[in-house]
């Protein structure tokens, strides 16, 4: 309890509710208080909104060009093997939670209210825009410098990138986590202002959506590796409890990653050089469970701010994409869906407004980061039934 206490989802729920809060109080207030008070909380959120999109890519490279360098003492053709299963996990959970979404969210009457929502200011007094840069030329140049590195043992620079990546975590925690509670609670005093508050509850129906998902996919990973390695795959899962508790309450799968090693080494069907091996790199790779979130949310976020799905061909390029992206993922609480916000705006939003789209932002945070916690443990459950497949994959090369 006490480490929930001190988590960011945790901090995010007491955002939220302050947030929503003040935006209730504010419409109490009449003529010059109640614009200085919307104006307050629009350059928080507009200045907030900024510094974090200007992190996005120094997060995408920081994290993708280091673990490409780290698999250059591997052998080529078990790195494919780990690569490719890691990948096609996450696209079908991706595409699950997709079609699953699709198909749950219109019953749900998350469609944009028919009231009148109280308007905002049209102009902030104070704009400050940070220029940045693309994320997919971001994470093209990581994905090139690594394969570079590897390419020609660059080992002073593969050095570095390990520092850079420890440097880009921390400035993570110290800078981004810190100010992701203003830019939550200033969203969502505007959101209650507006009248919007009352949409919300919907979500709650999607977060049990969201985790159906993950245990539906977990099965499937685990009858697959059963299938595949033909061992029984229940000789993996059921040491896994005590790990996936510790990942809904630590939302990172590094910090998990030692209990995750000590329940797989209790199975009789691993073998311990393989979890060594396995489960560190899939920690890094695989993201099921982040996915099967960031793709629900995305559908019902969209469906109650403009009343419709988004396109089906969009979704499913943007779950491609989002699957790379995962690869290397920032193991901080909501790295998946801060990596992939500007994807999202340049497929799924891109006939929207700056403004529609900083509100979409606004709430996507604000609900992946309190669910954070069933992704990560989904994700290092799930890892378990690949090493199953990976010892299969190297005791067939032997």
């Amino acid at each position: 309890m006490k480490q929930f206490l001190r988590s960011t989802a945790f901090t995010l729920i007491i955002a939220i509710l302050i947030g929503s809060l003040l935006g209730l109080a504010i419409t109490c207030l009449r003529a010059t208080p109640l614009e200085a008070s919307l104006q307050v909380l629009m350059i928080i959120k507009h200045i907030t909104s900024q510094l974090i999109l200007f992190m996005v890519p120094l997060i995408i490279f920081g994290c993708v060009a280091p673990s490409i360098t780290r698999f250059s003492g591997n052998v080529g053709s078990l790195l494919g093997f780990t690569l490719v299963l890691a990948y096609l996990s996450s696209l079908g959970a991706a595409f699950l939670s997709i079609f699953s979404s699709r198909t749950i969210v219109p019953f749900l009457h998350m469609g944009t209210s028919s009231e009148a929502m109280r308007a905002l200011p049209e102009k902030m007094l104070i704009t400050l825009n940070f220029p940045t840069i693309d994320t997919m030329s971001t994470l093209l140049l990581a994905l090139l410098v690594g394969l570079g590195v590897v390419w020609t043992k660059f080992t002073s620079l593969e050095t570095f990138l390990d520092k850079f990546q420890t440097m880009v975590l921390t400035i993570v925690k110290k800078v981004l986590l810190p100010v992701l509670p203003f830019f939550i609670g200033a969203n969502f005093a505007l959101i209650a202002y507006k009248g919007q508050l009352g949409q919300m509850k919907s979500f709650l129906f999607v977060l049990l959506l969201i985790v159906l998902c993950q245990i539906v996919w977990m099965v499937i990973m685990y009858v697959a590796a059963s299938v595949y390695s033909r061992r029984n795959g229940w000789l993996v899962a059921k040491y896994y409890p005590k790990a996936y508790f510790t990942a809904l309450g630590t939302m990172s799968s590094a910090a998990t990653l030692p209990f995750a090693l000590e329940c797989i080494a209790e199975s009789p069907v691993v073998k311990k050089d393989t979890a060594d091996f396995a489960l560190p790199l899939f920690s890094n790779l695989h993201l099921c469970g982040s996915v099967i979130a960031e793709m629900a949310l995305v559908t019902s976020v969209y469906y109650i701010l403009f009343g419709a799905l988004p396109a089906l061909t969009d979704m499913m390029l943007f779950a491609l994409l989002a699957c790379v992206i995962a690869i290397g993922s920032p193991g901080v609480p909501g790295g998946l869906n801060m990596s992939c916000i500007t994807i999202v705006g340049s497929i799924v939003l891109v006939s929207q407004s700056p403004e529609a789209i900083a509100e979409f932002f606004g709430i996507m945070t604000a609900i992946y980061t309190v669910q954070d916690g069933f992704g990560t443990a989904c994700n290092v459950t799930t890892d378990g039934a690949l090493a199953l497949m990976t010892d299969k994959y190297i005791s067939s090369k032997n």
